[in-house]
C-alpha cells in the first residue's frame, strides 16, 4: 500500500492529467427458483462478443465492475449448472452506478444462452438529479449543440440556440464543460460522431468535481471498438435557405492488435483506435428571425465613387462637403435573409488510442484539434461596411493520457477474500491550449496596413517677416521666423481602397472648387489621412471603408496533473483523488490604425524650433556666387554683398527626440535636422520594435496593451516581477514595462464514501480546493504608497499626539497635508472611517474638507514617485476552502424513492482577477476608471435539494424535486472612493443571491412507437447582481452597491421542455403503413423538442433616449423597480425526421456486406416563431425605442442634413436583428455507416 501511495504521489508531480469519467456496474446473481445467491458466478462485460472486463460474485452473490468507459455494452452471467444469461444494450453512464440483478435458472436448457434486452430502470438509485443522453439519443435530437442537449434538462435555461446556459439560477460562467474528464478551455472541439454520452449535473455534484458553482456538462467520447467500423456524414442547408450551412464528417474505429485465444482465434483488442472529424462552412452562424438590412450593390458602388456632395463654400474659402451616406433613401436598401460576413469555416478532429495488455491495465492517449475562421459580426458594419468585418482565427488543442490499473481483475479468474475489493487507481494528464487572433482578413498581423490610405507628401518653405533697420522702410531685412507647408499631395493606395476613395474624392472636389491643398488640416476630417476613419452616418451606422480598430491575439494554456483511486472496503465504496492545475494567460492588443497618429506625434519633435544662430545670405560681387554664412555683414569680406535675408537652421533639441524618430531616421537615412514626413513612407518599413514601451503606452492612451507578451507582441521567455514593470530598463536606458502572464495555480483533493444503512444509500464526501492567484496584491486597496499607522505616529510638527482609545495601532492616519502635516484629520481601518475624535463616519468628505478637498494619507515618503508603487504590494494569500458533499436516497419501495443532497460548491474568480500593473502606474490618468482586483477570492454556492420519484406504470415515472441555492461572494464592480492617489472602480466579492425552484419531470419509456419526457421548472432567482458588471450604471452615479435582492436578468420564472420521439421498427416490430406490400416507414422516426418559457426581467425607463445611436450621452430614468418588467413568453419547436436504409450486396466469397444509410431532415424553430429576446426599456418593444415618435425629438430630427434619410436609417438601426431569436433553419443530412 505504501508503494502505491508513493507511486501515486510521484505521478502527480511528474505527469499531466484529467479525471476519468468512468461508470460502474454492480448487482447480484441469484437463483431464480429460490432467490439464493450464486457465489463465484462469472460476470463478463462484453463489447459485442469481445470480453472487455468482468468480475466474480462473492459469497453473497454480489459483483462489481468498476472503471468502465461509458457506453453501451452486453453483460453475461454464467455458472456451472445454470443457463447463461446475456443482457444486451446495457448503458453505462459516466459517474453513475448501473444496477443489474441476474436471476439464473438451473436444469433447463443450460447449454443455450438466454438473451434479454436491457431496459433502463425508471428510477435511478444512484443520483436522480443528474441526467444523461446517450449517443443514440443525441443523434436523434434536432441539434448539434451540446448545450442545447443540456437545455432539455429541468432547471437549465438557454435563451436561444447560440446562447450560454444558466443552471438553476447561476451565472452563465458558473457552469463547466468537461470532455473525457478534462476541464475544457475554449471550444469543445468534438465531432458529433465522437460523442458517446452527455451527462448534465445540476445538483448532487460528486466531490471529484470542483471549480463550478452552477453545473457540470460532461461529454464522454467514444473509444475504440472491437470491430472495424466507420461512417461519413454530409449535411447541407443550401436547398432551404441562404445560410449555406455545409458539414462533412467522418469517423473510424477498430482494433489494431488483437489478443489470440488459446485456440488460435482472435480475441479482444489489445490495441485499438478511434478517430472522428468534421469540416464545416456556413455563411451565417447567427441568423435572425427578421433578416438584416443592407445597401443595394449598385447604390454602394455609386456611394464609393461619390462619397461627398458639395455644400456652399464658406466666406473663409473652406470647402463645405456633406457625406452622401446621409442622403440615402429607402430605395437604396434591401432586406436579406442572412447576415453578410457572419460566417464560419473550420475543421475539428479528435482521436484516441487504447492499449489494454490485460483486463486490469489500460493506457489511453488522445488528442483533439479544432480550428475556426469566424467572422466577428459588428452590427454597425452590416448596412454599409460588411466587407470590413474583422474575423477570429481560433485554435483549440488538447492532449491527454491516462493509465488505469485494477487489482483483482477478471484475468485472475478468482474472487478475492480480502476486505479490500474492486480496487483501482488512475493517473491522468492533460494539456489544453486555446488561442485566437482577432484581425482584419486582408491585413492579419501587418499592423501598419490598418488604416493606410496612401502616400502623402508635405512640401515646406521658409516664412519671412520684414525687420526694419532703424525704422527705415527702405532698409528692411527679411528674417526667417518659421517654416510652413506649401503643398500637401496624395497618391492613393490599394491596401484599403475604400478609405483611399474618400481622400481621392476630397482632393478632386477641393482642387476643382478651391485650389491646391497646402496642408493636412485642410482635409477637415473628410479627406482621410493614414489612420483616420470615416465618420459614422448619423451616429447610427459605420460608413463604408471603416477599419475595425483593434488587432488582438490571446492564448491560454492549461497544464493539469490528477490522480484518483477507489476501492470497496467492506460495505463502503471509498474513492479519493488529487489534482494540480496551472494556467497561463497571454494577451496582446494593438490599436493598429491609431499607430499612424502616434507616429506623427513622435516625429520631428526635436526640431520644432529654429536655432538662434543666424545664417546671412550674400552674393559675390565678382563671380555672382550666392553664399550663406554665419558671419555677420560687418565682418564679411568686402567682395560679398549682404542680400538682406537672414535664415535659421532647425534647432536640434536632443532630449526632445523620440526613440521612434531616431529609429525611423536610421532606417530611411534621414539627417537629424531633416524634416521627415511619416505619411510619405510605405507601411512596410514600420515595425513595433521602432518604439519604446512608454511611447506606445502613451500615459494610458494604450496604443498597445499586453501581458505575457512584450510591447512588440513577442511572447516573453521569462517571468518578470512587478518591480521589473516599474523599473526594468534595457541597455539604452529605456523602460521595458514587462508584464508577466497570468498564471494562477489551483490544487484540490477529495475523498468520498458511498455506503448503505438498511435501505438508505449515502454518498458523503469532502473536497478541499486551494486557489493561488500567484501574483501580488495591494496591501491596502486605498493606498498605492505606504502610509503611517496610528502606532507609528507619536508626534506631528513637534506636537505630541494622543490617539483616541478606540483607534487601533494599525489604523491608517490621515493628515491635512502629507508633505507638511500639521494635524491629524482622521483614521481608517479597512473600509471604516473615523474622524479626529475616533467617531466612525460614513462620509469621508469630513476628512477631505480639512485637506483642501483632497485625501491626504500620512505618507512615509512625502515625495511619492510612481516608480516605487510596487512597494505597496505583497504576495497573494492562497485561499483554502472545504466543501462537504452529502447526498442520500431512500427507496420507499420498488416503485418510489426519496432523495436529497447538500453541496458546497466553489469557483475560481471568473472575472477581473488578474494583476494589471498598467492600472497602478497610470491611475492618475484614469481617475474613476475600472481596474482589476488581483485579490479576489473564490465564489461560493450552497446547494440544497429534496425530491421524490414514483413509478406511475411499468413504463412511466414522475419525479418531483425542490431546490434552494445560496449564492455567496459573487463578483461585482464597486468603487474605492478616497483612495490615494485617485478614486477608482474595481471588482469585489460583494454580490449574493438566492435561488428557489421546483421541478416536475415525467418520463414515458417507449410505449408502442412513442417515448416522451417533459420537464417543468418554477424558479425564483434573485440577487444583487446578474453579472460582474451589472452594477456599473449604479456605482457610476456615485451610489453604493445594491444590497437588495432583485430578480436576476436570467430569471426565467416558468420553463417547460418536452421531448417526443416517435419511431417505427422493422420486421415483426413494424406497425406502420404498407404500400404495395412494402413497409413505408420501417426504421424511420421523428424527434421533436418543444420548449416554452416566461420572459426574463428588464428595467423599464420613463424617458425616451436614442438607443439606436452610439456615442449619445443620454441618461435613462428608472420607471418602477429594477428588473420590474419582463419580456414576453417564448416558444420554440424543433424536430428531426429520419429514415434508415440498409444496403446489402454479396461479395465474391459469398458473404453478405451491408452499409447503413440514414437520411434525415433537421428543422430548428419549425414554426418560425419570432421570439423576442431583448427590448428597449422605454417602450418594451424590440423594434422601437420611442425616439422617432417622441414630441421632444422632432426639433432635433429636423436639424439633420436630411431628416427623411435619418428617419429611414434610424428605423433600420432600431429594429436590431439581435433582439430576436433565430429563425427557422432546415438542414438535410445523409450518413453512411459501414
Amino acid at each position: 500500500m505504501l508503494r502505491f501511495l508513493i507511486f501515486t504521489f510521484l505521478s502527480l508531480l511528474l505527469s499531466l492529467s484529467a479525471f476519468s469519467q468512468r461508470g460502474v456496474i454492480k448487482g447480484t446473481v441469484k437463483d431464480a427458483s429460490n432467490g439464493e445467491p450464486v457465489p463465484f458466478a462469472n460476470v463478463v462485460l462484453l463489447e459485442g462478443d469481445s470480453e472487455v472486463d468482468g468480475a466474480t460474485t462473492d459469497f453473497n452473490g454480489n459483483y462489481t465492475i468498476k472503471d468502465i468507459h461509458p457506453g453501451e455494452y452486453n453483460l453475461s452471467a454464467s455458472f456451472v449448472g445454470y443457463q447463461t444469461q446475456k443482457i444486451t444494450g446495457l448503458v453505462v453512464a459516466a459517474d453513475k452506478i448501473t444496477f443489474y440483478d441476474f436471476k439464473m435458472s438451473s436444469g433447463v436448457k443450460i447449454d443455450a444462452v438466454k438473451v434479454i434486452e436491457y431496459k433502463k430502470p425508471l428510477l435511478d438509485k444512484d443520483n436522480p438529479t443528474n441526467k444523461y443522453a446517450t449517443s443514440e439519443e443525441v443523434t436523434r435530437m434536432p441539434t448539434r449543440s451540446v448545450s442545447s442537449v443540456a437545455a432539455t434538462t429541468g432547471g437549465v435555461y438557454k435563451q436561444d440556440e447560440n446562447s450560454a446556459v444558466n443552471v438553476r439560477g447561476s451565472r452563465d460562467n458558473a457552469t463547466d464543460y468537461y470532455v473525457d474528464g478534462m476541464l475544457v478551455r475554449g471550444n469543445l472541439g468534438l465531432a458529433q460522431s465522437s460523442i458517446e454520452q452527455i451527462a448534465i449535473l445540476t445538483g448532487g455534484v460528486p466531490a471529484k468535481y470542483g471549480d463550478a458553482t452552477g453545473g457540470i456538462i460532461s461529454v464522454t467520447t467514444k473509444g475504440p471498438s472491437q470491430k472495424f467500423k466507420g461512417g461519413v456524414e454530409y449535411v447541407t442547408s443550401n436547398i432551404f435557405d441562404t445560410y449555406n450551412y455545409n458539414l462533412l464528417g467522418f469517423s473510424a474505429t477498430g482494433p489494431i492488435i488483437k489478443k489470440k485465444k488459446p485456440d488460435g482465434s482472435k480475441g479482444r483488442a489489445v490495441l485499438g483506435f478511434f478517430v472522428a472529424g468534421e469540416g464545416r462552412v456556413t455563411s451565417d452562424t447567427d441568423p435572425s428571425a427578421i433578416g438584416m438590412w443592407k445597401i443595394k450593390d449598385d447604390s454602394l458602388a455609386w456611394l464609393k465613387n461619390n462619397p461627398f456632395r458639395v455644400s456652399p463654400i464658406s466666406q473663409s474659402g473652406q470647402l463645405g462637403l456633406l457625406s452622401n451616406a446621409e442622403f440615402l433613401s429607402e430605395d437604396d436598401f434591401e432586406n436579406i435573409q442572412s447576415k453578410l460576413n457572419n460566417g464560419e469555416s473550420g475543421y475539428r478532429i479528435n482521436a484516441k488510442i487504447d492499449f489494454k495488455p490485460t483486463l486490469g491495465v489500460n493506457l489511453t492517449f488522445g488528442a483533439s484539434h479544432d480550428f475556426e475562421d469566424d467572422d466577428f459580426h459588428q452590427q454597425g458594419y452590416s448596412l454599409l461596411n460588411w466587407d470590413n468585418m474583422p474575423h477570429y482565427l481560433t485554435t483549440t488543442q488538447r492532449l491527454f493520457g491516462r493509465i488505469t490499473q485494477k487489482f483483482g481483475s477478471q484475468d485472475d479468474g478468482k474472487e478475492s477474500s480480502s476486505l479490500v475489493k474492486n480496487a483501482f487507481y488512475s493517473i491522468n494528464f492533460d494539456y489544453n491550449k486555446y488561442a485566437y487572433d482577432l484581425e482584419h482578413k486582408n491585413h492579419g498581423s501587418n499592423l501598419f496596413n490598418y488604416g493606410y490610405v496612401g502616400r502623402f507628401q508635405t512640401y515646406q518653405d521658409k516664412f519671412f517677416i520684414d525687420s526694419l533697420v532703424n525704422g527705415d522702410p527702405q532698409q528692411a531685412i527679411a528674417v526667417h521666423v518659421a517654416n510652413f507647408d506649401t503643398l500637401y499631395t496624395f497618391e492613393p493606395s490599394n491596401i484599403n481602397p475604400d478609405l483611399s476613395a474618400y481622400t481621392s474624392a476630397y482632393y478632386d472636389l477641393y482642387e476643382s472648387n478651391v485650389g491646391s491643398i497646402t496642408n493636412q488640416y485642410l482635409l477637415q476630417g473628410l479627406g482621410l489621412r493614414n489612420g483616420d476613419q470615416p465618420s459614422r452616418v448619423y451616429s447610427l451606422w459605420d460608413n463604408f471603408g471603416d477599419i475595425y480598430g483593434a488587432y488582438r491575439k490571446y492564448d491560454t494554456r492549461q497544464f493539469s496533473v490528477k490522480a484518483e483511486a477507489a476501492a470497496d472496503i467492506g460495505d463502503h465504496e471509498i474513492s479519493f483523488g488529487f489534482e494540480y492545475q496551472k494556467r497561463k494567460f497571454n494577451y496582446f492588443y494593438c490599436a493598429a490604425p491609431a499607430l499612424w497618429n502616434r507616429m506623427r506625434a513622435l516625429t520631428n519633435t526635436h526640431i520644432l524650433e529654429l536655432d538662434t544662430v543666424a545664417n546671412y545670405t550674400y552674393v559675390n560681387q565678382i563671380t555672382g556666387e550666392t553664399m550663406t554664412s554665419q558671419i555677420d555683414p560687418w565682418n564679411i569680406g568686402s567682395e560679398w554683398t549682404f542680400q538682406d535675408t537672414i535664415t535659421f537652421d532647425r534647432m536640434f533639441v536632443g532630449d526632445a527626440q523620440s526613440y521612434f524618430d531616431l529609429m525611423l531616421r536610421n532606417k530611411v537615412g534621414a539627417g537629424q535636422l531633416e524634416f521627415i514626413d511619416v505619411d510619405s513612407y510605405d507601411p512596410s518599413i514600420f515595425s513595433l520594435d521602432m518604439f519604446t514601451a512608454d511611447e506606445l503606452l502613451a500615459d494610458a492612451s494604450y496604443y498597445v496593451y499586453y501581458y505575457g507578451y512584450d510591447h512588440t507582441g513577442n511572447e516573453l521567455n521569462y517571468r518578470p516581477t512587478l518591480q521589473d514593470f516599474f523599473n526594468k530598463q534595457n541597455s539604452l536606458g529605456q523602460y521595458e514595462r514587462p508584464v508577466a502572464p497570468f498564471e494562477p495555480i489551483y490544487a484540490s483533493g477529495y475523498i468520498q464514501d458511498k455506503f448503505s444503512v438498511d435501505d438508505l444509500i449515502f454518498n458523503i464526501g469532502v473536497r478541499v480546493d486551494r486557489y493561488d492567484a500567484n501574483q501580488q496584491v495591494l496591501k491596502d486597496k486605498y493606498l498605492f504608497h505606504d502610509a503611517y499607522t496610528a502606532g507609528e505616529v507619536n508626534e506631528i510638527a513637534g506636537i505630541n499626539i494622543d490617539h483616541p482609545d478606540n483607534i487601533g495601532s494599525d489604523y491608517v492616519v490621515y493628515v491635512d497635508d502629507f508633505v507638511n502635516p500639521s494635524f491629524i484629520t482622521g483614521y481608517r481601518n479597512e473600509d471604516k472611517w473615523y474622524n479626529t475624535n475616533g467617531v466612525e463616519i460614513s462620509d469621508p468628505t469630513i476628512i477631505t474638507d480639512q485637506s483642501n478637498g483632497k485625501i491626504a494619507p500620512y505618507l512615509i515618503d512625502d515625495t511619492p514617485d510612481r516608480s516605487e508603487r510596487y512597494l505597496a504590494f505583497e504576495d497573494y494569500q492562497p485561499e483554502l476552502v472545504f466543501m462537504p458533499r452529502i447526498s442520500f436516497s431512500f427507496p420507499i419501495s420498488d416503485q418510489a424513492q426519496f432523495f436529497a443532497h447538500y453541496d458546497v460548491l466553489t469557483q475560481r474568480p471568473p472575472d477581473g482577477g488578474r494583476l494589471n500593473p498598467f492600472d497602478y502606474y497610470f491611475i492618475e490618468n484614469e481617475v474613476g476608471g475600472r481596474i482589476n482586483n488581483p485579490d479576489l477570492k473564490m465564489e461560493k454556492t450552497i446547494d440544497y435539494e429534496v425530491g421524490f420519484a414514483q413509478t406511475l406504470s411499468r413504463k412511466s415515472s414522475l419525479t418531483l424535486s425542490a431546490f434552494y441555492r445560496e449564492l455567496r461572494d459573487m463578483i461585482q464592480v464597486t468603487n474605492v472612493l478616497y483612495a490615494y492617489p485617485a478614486t477608482y472602480e474595481t471588482y469585489g466579492n460583494l454580490d449574493f443571491g438566492t435561488v428557489k425552484g421546483f421541478t416536475v419531470s415525467y418520463d414515458l419509456r417507449r410505449t408502442g412507437n412513442v417515448s416522451f419526457t417533459a420537464n417543468y421548472t418554477l424558479q425564483f432567482a434573485n440577487g444583487t447582481g446578474s453579472s460582474a458588471t451589472s452594477g456599473s450604471s449604479l456605482i457610476n452615479t456615485g451610489m453604493p452597491n445594491l444590497r437588495t435582492l432583485l430578480p436576476l436578468s436570467y430569471d426565467q420564472r416558468h420553463a417547460l421542455t418536452a421531448t417526443v420521439d416517435y419511431r417505427y421498427g422493422s420486421g415483426k416490430d413494424y406497425n406502420g403503413l404498407f404500400l404495395f406490400g412494402k413497409p413505408v416507414f420501417a426504421n424511420s422516426g421523428a424527434n421533436l423538442i418543444f420548449s416554452a418559457g416566461s420572459g426574463t426581467p428588464f428595467s423599464k425607463q420613463s424617458n425616451i433616449t436614442q438607443e439606436a445611436a452610439s456615442g449619445i450621452n443620454d441618461r435613462s430614468i428608472l420607471e418602477g423597480s429594477l428588473y420590474g418588467s419582463r419580456l414576453p413568453w417564448s416558444y420554440r419547436i424543433s424536430t428531426r425526421f429520419n429514415k434508415q436504409f440498409e444496403i446489402k450486396w454479396e461479395k465474391e466469397n459469398g458473404n453478405m456486406k451491408k452499409i447503413g444509410l440514414n437520411v434525415y431532415v433537421q428543422i430548428q424553430n419549425l414554426l418560425n416563431t419570432q421570439n423576442i429576446i431583448s427590448v428597449y426599456r422605454a417602450t418594451g418593444n424590440p423594434d422601437d425605442d420611442g425616439y422617432l415618435s417622441a414630441a421632444g425629438s422632432q426639433a432635433e430630427i429636423n436639424t439633420k442634413n436630411n431628416p427623411s434619410s435619418f428617419i429611414n436609417l434610424y428605423e433600420m438601426a432600431v429594429n436590431n436583428p439581435n433582439n430576436y431569436s433565430m429563425p427557422r433553419m432546415a438542414r438535410l443530412g445523409i450518413t453512411l455507416d459501414f
